[in-house]
């Protein structure tokens, strides 16, 4: 993964947002996780063979989407995991060091990350907001944002990402990743006010893009 999209990833992923939607657990949904107490710890402690952190890393990878739904003893294995390997920013680095669902996951947590980041941002809203009027949407969003652009906008996406990672659908995150990062990096480009901060935007759509596109399952 490029550095530039990872390197601005805030630490929050284990931590439950105050204005969390409530998790599977809450809506009745069962709660499965599959990433196993002694393979853990021994990766922890001694560590595993590539075959064994193979297996980890696509354990961790379907269980972190699940992580405002999980059990505290999941909590606490992500945890671990996350402090072993320095932090959360590792952890996803290590993730993205497995091919397949693990890459993928990863790389599209940090594209939600970055959306929830630039919802706060007006500039960024604002070029949304005009591109979307001046072009319409991408046949891909259609049907999955509402009429009006607003600051909730790319929280709506990001939201929907996480869902379909939650669901196991991660050839429809893939889809939504793509299309949104593409999108948001000609929204940007295309301002009528282009600024120093829309560039970088601009800039780390494009490498997240990339990334999501080299990402296969």
């Amino acid at each position: 993964m490029h550095r530039t999209p990872l390197g601005k990833f805030r630490e929050k992923l284990l931590h439950r947002p105050t204005d969390a939607s409530p998790g599977a657990e809450q809506k009745g949904e069962p709660i499965s996780f599959g990433m196993e107490g002694p393979l853990v710890l021994r990766f922890v402690e001694e560590g595993l063979d590539p075959a064994d952190e193979a297996r980890l890393a696509e354990e961790v990878a379907k269980t972190l989407p699940l992580r405002w739904s999980l059990p505290t003893r999941a909590l606490e294995r992500l945890d671990l995991l996350s402090e072993r390997l320095g932090g959360e920013r590792e952890l996803l680095e290590w993730l993205d060091g497995h091919t397949g669902l693990p890459r993928l996951t990863a790389r599209l947590l940090v594209l939600a990350d970055s959306l929830d980041r630039y919802t706060d941002n007006p500039d960024v809203v604002t070029a949304v907001r005009d591109f979307r009027l001046a072009h319409g949407l991408p046949d891909e969003l259609r049907g999955v944002l509402p009429p009006a652009t607003n600051a909730e906008t790319l929280t709506d996406i990001s939201s929907r990402l996480e869902r379909q990672l939650f669901d196991h659908d991660a050839e429809e995150a893939r889809s939504l990743g793509l299309a949104t990062s593409r999108w948001l990096r000609d929204a940007v480009s295309a301002a009528d006010s282009p600024s120093p901060g829309l560039a970088e935007t601009g800039e780390v759509m494009a490498r997240l893009h990339e990334d999501i596109a080299e990402a296969s399952l």
